[in-house]
């Protein structure tokens, strides 16, 4: 069953949740490491854009101008199916269905924590991409995918 969908009602509200449910937490994954969401990240997981379609390339000055309102939502230049599936990412660092290594080549992380938030029939894939750094592991990235044997087959847990 899939997870709730966090309102997209301001970016402002999104931020605050990201910042007070996972960036404020001691969130383990089940081999008992920590997963740690930074701010900046924030940025990267919504796709958020300019007016040219760029990244900003400040996230830390991209975050100070949403917490300050001169940043808001504008159709076009965010995901907002990433951005209303930001609690998703609790799920899937805590209890995934596996964890695997990093499939993709171009890929800045190092492992990925796979679930299925919808059914066996329907399946609805995401995939939580995490930087290991000693025994914590940084989030980079979510996002939906479809999983086929040969990314089950880099598997590391269980």
């Amino acid at each position: 069953m899939p997870l709730k969908l966090l309102p997209l009602d301001s970016i402002q509200e999104v931020l605050r949740w990201y910042e007070l449910n996972l960036c404020n937490v001691d969130l383990r994954d089940p081999r008992g490491y920590r997963v740690r969401f930074k701010p900046e990240h924030f940025i990267h997981q919504i796709k958020l854009t300019n007016k040219f379609g760029k990244e900003p390339r400040n996230r830390k000055l991209a975050i100070e101008e949403i917490r300050s309102g001169k940043l808001v939502f504008i159709d076009g230049r965010y995901d907002g199916q990433r951005a209303s599936e930001i609690p998703w990412a609790v799920e899937l660092a805590t209890d995934p269905h596996c964890i695997c290594r990093n499939w993709q080549a171009l890929g800045s992380g190092d492992e990925n924590y796979v679930r299925n938030f919808g059914t066996e029939a329907l399946p609805q894939w995401r995939v939580l991409v995490c930087k290991v750094i000693g025994e914590t592991r940084h989030f980079s990235t979510l996002f939906p995918c479809e999983i086929h044997e040969k990314h089950l087959a880099r598997k590391i847990w269980p």
